[in-house]
């Protein structure tokens, strides 16, 4: 397979765990009717960042920032629960561990591969136009 096409799996993956953890998220604290709709509105943003970050060209951040909040909301919101709750450590431990292992560790590590892939396209982009590859990426 080329970077390209891991590039668009491992977006897809990324997409799938937002959606599903942020209507979950939803679903928990409103009810399932506001889960489906915030799980629509995320699939909306997402796709419609991904519309804009092709638009605006290769260095664009509009597809990671949607990622980036989506992601960073459920875990904030996610730890501030298991913390605030008056239960001992190892309640609290347990309570946060499929979370984690279930979505903020497959989230950063999906976005450390969407991010070295995407650094190799540019890398291979720059070689084959001719032009220096730039130290650092603006992204």
């Amino acid at each position: 397979m080329s970077d390209n096409t891991l590039k668009y799996f491992v977006a897809a993956a990324i997409a799938l765990l937002l959606v599903f953890q942020i209507g979950t998220l939803i679903a928990g604290i409103f009810g399932t009717t506001w889960g489906i709709v915030s799980a629509v509105v995320v699939a909306v943003v997402a796709f419609f960042s991904a519309k804009l970050a092709r638009a605006a060209g290769k260095s664009s951040l509009w597809f990671l920032l949607p990622i980036l909040i989506f992601t960073f909301t459920p875990i904030v919101l996610k730890i501030w629960r298991g913390f605030t709750e008056n239960v001992t450590w190892f309640d609290r431990l347990v309570s946060l561990t499929p979370f984690i292992v279930g979505f903020a560790a497959p989230i950063l590590l999906l976005l450390l591969v969407y991010y070295e892939l995407r650094k190799r396209s540019i890398k291979a982009d720059t070689a084959s136009s001719g032009t220096e590859t730039p130290e650092e990426f603006p992204y």
